[in-house]
């Protein structure tokens, strides 16, 4: 999914509540920091998931409205953030599944691959 939204001119970023070394930990040891254009940590906002603080300073930093935007999250404390913020979320469940009331708002998807057809 990654590499295919990089060949798309899609850029992305991570909004994540971990700190920042544990996100440049995960980036570093999986080889990924090359697919994203910034990182947004709970650090950077005075009011962390569910709230929708993050998501929208992402918006700022990337310069792009609500409707240029598509977030892929995988608790519901992140979908909650993203809907709270008035984006389009894609659940990727990991261990939790989703409940009724989620699956209603948003796209489910059971993996990012799963994903691409909405971008084509």
């Amino acid at each position: 999914m990654l590499s295919f939204l990089q060949e798309k001119g899609i850029k992305s970023y991570i909004t994540s509540s971990s700190d920042m070394e544990k996100i440049n930990f995960n980036l570093s040891h999986n080889d990924l920091r090359q697919y994203f254009a910034g990182i947004v940590t709970g650090e950077d906002v005075k009011n962390n998931k569910p709230a929708p603080d993050i998501y929208l300073h992402a918006l700022d930093i990337a310069k792009v409205n609500k409707n240029e935007a598509v977030i892929f999250e995988d608790v519901p404390n992140g979908v909650e953030s993203g809907l709270n913020a008035g984006i389009d979320v894609v659940l990727v469940p990991d261990q939790v599944m989703p409940s009724e009331e989620i699956t209603k708002k948003v796209t489910v998807v059971k993996t990012l691959a799963d994903a691409i057809p909405l971008f084509e």
